[in-house]
């Protein structure tokens, strides 16, 4: 029952969440209208009537007046005495005209509800796409010319005042080179001192000319670097108009991304858990394509979501930037299309690994449960026993049908195990990552569980054996074969009752291994239950102990290895003696 209201919680709650996704871009867009100097009106479709007459009568006035100018300019055209006023009064006929058929059209638009361009336009047979591009980054350049407008303006103010003041320079060059001439040279020649007053003159007036430029663009320069802010102040009043504007669009868009996504998501749970057709156990090819073509869906929604929501709110630089994103994934996905069709494979089961399979991933045997956006694996015999893993991993590896009496690990936590490298211990942890091994006094050691597998462990929780190669003199060779055998496994059999393994003892046998270079040689043979493998080592050395004892008592001697030198020379000394 709890999980049932947890259930429709969360349904209502993303319902809710999209609900005031879009209800929030139409309030920014109403927002929008309404910086924009257009008050939301208590009925739409009266003002929008009001507004369309308004305009309709605009039109007619704007037509009236070009007409009338048109009149009066053709009048004018036909007075006009020379070529060339004639040809600018043809030029300005021709703008007006051309206003007139534009103002002719805006009229017959609005009045009809008819966009007459597209209707009176062909269908293109081909489509430029270097325009089409470019109407799509135009948003995005503009948004970064104005950002980009103060720096600009700076930059070009400063080229021009450097300008303006090597024109300054040059012509007071030039002024003085006048007055030079002016004292020295015309002082005798009137039309020459005439001339060269009215060049000074004219000299003068561009210098003022160039001086009050100069002043203006250097009093513009002063009023843009009076008014620059600092770095962190620009930087605030960057972010907080972008989240006054954009920030709010972009914030509602990714909303309502996500909102949708775990929406979908949501109701593909619940039609797996009330479904009848996925209640019964096992995933058919229909339900594992139609769940293919869920997700696709749930990608293609959640993106239209995005783009609604900034549609809707009439942010078309948002709107720009997250097409081309779009666009960009896209191309750049175009060369993962093989990949992507084999996980498809995979999840219709229809690949290399399947469902209910057994497989090797990363040195570690596993169950394949499930294989949808990610494969589930499952190893009863590790904690955690299961692992999710992306599709990608298994585009490599192949699976195999398995027998249910196939172990999926040597050991389990709390069993005892002896490694190659002399360590033996109890199972502590064992994950999909590694294995701890405790030993004896309390100290512990770890392997990555692939090094741990390779290292082909010896399970002695499950009964082991205890095996003891025992040497006896040559004196005994008449006894060994039977008596001493018999003997000593009965001598064994009795001390071990008394010490109180004999509980644990499943076989003992003693027999006769090989006839060694210096000693007959014995194999003790003890099998013990697995709940002494604990005590492997005691029992170890217990058993040796206990040979011993039994050695003593019977005065079986113990030899001990003997190495005889030959040489072909006979040596000095005593036939027969060796050298031990």
């Amino acid at each position: 029952m709890i999980q049932h209201r947890y259930n429709r919680f969360v349904l209502a709650a993303c319902v809710a969440a999209i609900l005031t996704i879009f209800s929030g871009a139409s309030v920014v867009n109403a927002q929008a209208e309404k910086d924009a100097g257009m008050e939301a009106p208590p009925s739409r479709v009266s003002m929008r009537d009001a507004a369309t007459l308004e305009t309709l009568n605009t039109l007619i006035f704007n037509r009236k007046e070009l007409t009338e100018e048109i009149k009066v300019l053709q009048h004018q055209r036909d007075l006009a005495r020379s070529d060339e006023d004639r040809a600018a009064i043809n030029a300005e006929l021709e703008r007006l005209r051309g206003k007139l058929a534009e103002v002719e059209s805006d009229f017959e638009s609005i009045a009809t509800g008819v966009d007459l361009e597209s209707f009176l336009s062909k269908p293109r047979e081909k489509i430029d796409w270097k325009e089409e591009l470019l109407n799509l980054i135009t948003p995005l350049l503009s948004e970064l010319k104005q950002i980009t407008d103060r720096p600009r303006q700076l930059e070009k103010l400063r080229r021009e005042i450097q300008f303006l003041k090597d024109q300054l320079g040059t012509v007071r060059g030039a002024i003085r080179s006048i007055d030079a001439l002016i004292q020295t040279k015309a002082e005798g020649d009137v039309r020459l001192q005439k001339a060269l007053a009215a060049l000074r003159e004219n000299w003068q007036e561009r210098e003022k000319q160039i001086s009050d430029n100069l002043r203006v663009d250097q009093y513009q320069l002063d009023e843009l670097l009076r008014q620059r802010q600092s770095l962190l102040e620009s930087s605030q009043e960057v972010v907080k108009s972008f989240f006054r504007t954009r920030g709010k669009n972009a914030a509602l868009a990714v909303i309502a991304f996500f909102a949708t996504f775990f929406l979908m998501r949501y109701l593909h749970r619940l039609v797996y858990r009330y479904s009848p057709l996925h209640k019964g156990g096992g995933r058919s090819f229909f339900i594992r394509v139609t769940d293919v073509a869920y997700h696709i869906l749930t990608a293609i929604g959640s993106t239209a979501a995005l783009l609604f929501v900034l549609y809707a709110a009439g942010d078309w630089l948002l709107l720009s930037l997250a097409i081309i994103f779009i666009l960009g994934i896209a191309w750049t996905a175009k060369e993962g299309l093989p990949i992507f069709w084999r996980q498809v494979q995979l999840m219709l089961n229809l690949g290399t690994v399947r469902e209910n399979e057994r497989i090797t991933y990363n040195g570690v045997p596993w169950r394949v449960v499930s294989l949808n956006l990610y494969a589930m694996l499952e190893n009863p015999a590790l904690r955690p026993s299961r692992l999710r893993v992306p599709l990608r991993d298994l585009l490599d590896l192949n699976s195999r049908a398995f027998d249910e009496a196939e172990p999926w690990f040597p050991c389990h936590i709390g069993e005892w195990v002896i490694l190659p490298d002399g360590h033996w211990g109890e199972i502590v942890s064992q994950t999909p990552e590694m294995v701890q091994l405790g030993l004896k006094g309390g100290s512990r050691i770890t392997y990555p569980t692939p090094d741990f597998l390779g290292m082909s462990p010896k399970n002695i929780s499950r009964n082991f054996r205890v095996k003891i190669i025992f040497g006896l003199d040559y004196d005994l060779q008449a006894e060994i074969t039977e008596a001493i055998p018999k003997k000593l496994e009965a001598t064994l059999q009795g001390k071990l009752e008394e010490t109180g393994y004999f509980g644990e003892l499943r076989r003992l046998k003693v027999e006769v291994q090989t006839a060694g270079a210096s000693s007959l040689d014995l194999a003790i043979l003890a099998d013990f239950e697995g709940r002494a493998a604990a005590y492997h080592n005691i029992l170890t050395r217990l058993l040796n102990r206990l040979i011993i004892e039994a050695c003593n008592e019977n005065s079986w001697n113990i030899p001990f290895p003997q190495l005889t030198v030959h040489t072909q020379e006979p040596l000095a000394l005593d036939a027969g003696r060796t050298l031990s």
